[in-house]
């Protein structure tokens, strides 16, 4: 079991840079199933699933999602009020340094 007592599974929310809007249908359908296996996996297991924005990079959002196991809620809420302060200023901080 990854989670055991109090694990956090983190992923990518999305896998990759969203497809334009004339995407041929075919790289379309291989991103939607690349989405779908990363946003499925709370869905499927009974996980708690968070996704925490992080900014924007080259003018696109950026976000990261926590995993836990079931029941887990509030200690999953929890730990994402206690490092977003510092998630914020990190990001921040790598804003400041691309520019």
């Amino acid at each position: 079991m990854i989670f055991l007592d109090h694990g956090i599974l983190a992923i990518p929310t999305v896998p990759g840079l969203p497809p334009k809007l004339q995407t041929e249908p075919s790289t379309l359908e291989t991103f939607r199933f690349r989405a779908f296996s990363l946003l499925s996996i709370a869905g499927m297991s009974s996980f708690c699933q968070v996704s925490i924005p992080l900014g924007t990079y080259d003018n696109l959002q950026v976000s990261v999602s926590l995993l836990a196991k079931h029941g887990s809620d509030g200690f999953l809420l929890n730990l994402v009020e206690t490092l977003y302060g510092t998630l914020k200023e990190q990001i921040d901080i790598a804003q400041e340094l691309s520019y």
